[in-house]
């Protein structure tokens, strides 16, 4: 067997062992992002929004409930999170990617965790 005739079962079976780690992986990222977005040191959405589970919750922005209806396209919602001044240059909300606050990857996680409230 060549190294071309191999090419299509590596690739299925990198396919079939990405597809067995997907939910784990994901689930990964929603814990991830909770933390984050709980952590009143680095994400921070508890000091000015109300998010089930959270304590002490800000009223300054509003609740993160219903985000999946909300905000269908994620995109939207990172690009909210990275830098909402964009959008709306009066928030008040931190532009957290763009001041370099949250990496991407944890923007990521942020956004899959709040999909799931």
């Amino acid at each position: 067997m060549t190294a071309l005739s191999r090419t299509p079962v590596l690739l299925l079976l990198l396919t079939i062992a990405a597809g067995l780690a997907s939910p784990a992986q994901a689930q990964s990222a929603v814990d991830e992002g909770r933390k984050l977005a709980f952590d009143r040191s680095k994400g921070n959405c508890l000091t000015c929004h109300v998010i089930k589970g959270g304590d002490l919750p800000g009223t300054i922005g509003p609740e993160l409930k219903d985000m999946k209806a909300r905000y269908p396209d994620r995109n939207e919602l990172v690009a909210i999170i990275f830098d909402e001044t964009k959008r709306n240059p009066q928030t008040m909300m931190p532009p957290f990617g763009r001041n370099r606050i949250l990496t991407d990857q944890e923007i990521s996680a942020i956004v899959d965790f709040l999909q799931t409230l």
